[in-house]
């Protein structure tokens, strides 16, 4: 009998009702427990992801992260929490010897990155961020086309965006408004995806130099900096070519 990747997800936010889908539909894994803060929200989230999308023995609900990372009838653990506050639980779950999947931006800054990458390379376990698109097919075949040199010449520029006009609540509301939480607003939340569809037409080749406009800012709940809500950028590499990126809440 195949055995199945037996995952925990830590934190009951809205964005891991589609993992907890993902993984459900993927025939090699299966979800073991949810943790939150309390055990009464943790199954609230159960028992309406159940609901819609069931695992054949439904996952038990876990009140506290710290339970969680100690239990050992998990494999992996998807951590969709806030960005500030990722970083700590991502090194605890690697030092248990469980590999991590988290959301995206993967961290505030390089030097938190850095941390995290270096505890799963020591603990010999998997890291991976929450990007969709890039495992498709449509992507592979992306792949064969930019690297056809009969398909596609020298590639010198390249343009992507990225926005969404956000509702007027959203500033009050949702984390991705607010400093502490996610401080990089649209650049952590949009930006991703613009710097890596780029990275990828480059191979992953870095940048040597780039420049930014923040065009706008705004905070939320009640935090006294803003985030970035709308930015331009212009990244140059050592070849010559240039791509420019356009991220918005507005």
């Amino acid at each position: 009998m195949e055995r199945k990747l037996r995952w925990g997800i830590l934190g009951a936010a809205n964005i891991a009702r589609k993992n907890w889908d993902a993984i459900r539909n993927s025939g090699n894994g299966v979800i073991v427990a949810v943790a939150s803060r309390n055990e009464a929200k943790a199954q609230s989230f159960i028992d309406e992801c159940q609901s819609e999308v069931p695992f054949g023995e439904a996952p038990r609900a876990i009140g506290g992260y710290d339970e969680m990372i100690a239990a050992d009838d998990l494999d992996a653990i998807y951590i969709p929490l806030p960005t500030g506050m990722r970083k700590d639980w991502v090194i605890k779950a690697a030092n248990a010897g469980k590999h991590v999947m988290c959301e995206k931006p993967c961290a505030i800054d390089s030097e938190e990155l850095e941390a995290m990458t270096s505890a799963c390379a020591a603990n010999k376990v998997q890291f991976m961020d929450g990007v969709m698109y890039m495992h498709s097919d449509r992507m592979a075949k992306l792949r064969e086309a930019l690297d056809d040199s009969e398909n596609v010449g020298e590639i010198r520029r390249i343009a992507s965006a990225f926005s969404f006009c956000a509702p007027p609540e959203f500033f009050g509301e949702n984390i991705r408004g607010n400093s502490e939480l996610e401080p990089a607003g649209a650049l952590g939340d949009l930006g991703w995806y613009t710097i890596r569809a780029t990275l990828f037409v480059m191979n992953y080749e870095m940048p040597v130099s780039l420049r930014a406009t923040l065009l706008s800012s705004a905070g939320s709940n009640g935090t006294s900096d803003g985030v970035p809500t709308e930015l331009s950028a212009e990244l140059i590499f050592a070849n010559g070519t240039s791509a420019t990126f356009y991220n918005s809440f507005l």
